[in-house]
C-alpha cells in the first residue's frame, strides 16, 4: 500500500531498515521533489498572491514557514538528522533556536537604538532643519 503513494511525507517517522542502510536515491529524489514543489510554491506566492493581500505580515509568515519547512526537509536528510537519536537532535535543535532568538533580540535593540539616535542626534539632517543649536543664541 504504501507503493502507491507517488511522494510519500519527507517527515514521517524512519521506518526500520532505513536507518542503518542510509540514503537511497530513492529518497534523495523524494526529498528534491519536495524541495522543488515548496520553491514553485513560494514563487507562485510572491509573483501572484504577495501584491494583493493588505496585511504584509501574513507574506512573512508564510515565507518563514516555507523557509523554516525546507530547512528542515534539508537537515533532516542532507545533514542526517532523522536518523539520530532524539538526544542528538534536541542537542542540535534548541541551540539552533536559542540562536534565533538572540538574532531577533539584537535586531530589535539595534533598531531601537537607532531610533533613539535619530530622535535625540542634534546632528541629524532633519534636526538641523527645523531646529537651531541652543548654543548659537549664547554666543551672540
Amino acid at each position: 500500500m504504501s507503493d502507491l503513494n507517488i511522494i510519500p511525507d519527507p517527515l514521517a517517522p524512519p521506518h526500520q531498515e532505513d536507518n542503518h542502510e542510509g540514503m537511497s536515491t530513492r529518497t534523495i529524489w523524494r526529498v528534491f521533489w519536495w524541495l522543488l514543489a515548496i520553491t514553485i510554491v513560494e514563487v507562485i506566492w510572491g509573483m501572484k498572491v504577495s501584491h494583493t493581500i493588505s496585511e504584509k505580515w501574513i507574506n512573512a509568515i508564510f515565507f518563514l514557514s516555507m523557509t523554516f519547512a525546507k530547512a528542515a526537509i534539508i537537515v533532516a536528510y542532507f545533514m542526517h538528522l532523522r536518523y539520530e537519536l532524539k538526544y542528538l537532535i534536541r542537542s542540535v535543535c534548541i541551540p539552533l533556536l536559542l540562536f534565533v532568538w538572540f538574532v531577533i533580540a539584537f535586531c530589535v535593540d539595534g533598531t531601537s537604538w537607532l531610533n533613539l539616535r535619530t530622535r535625540y542626534e542634534p546632528h541629524t539632517p532633519e534636526k538641523a532643519k527645523t531646529e537651531a543649536p541652543a548654543s548659537e543664541g549664547v554666543l551672540k
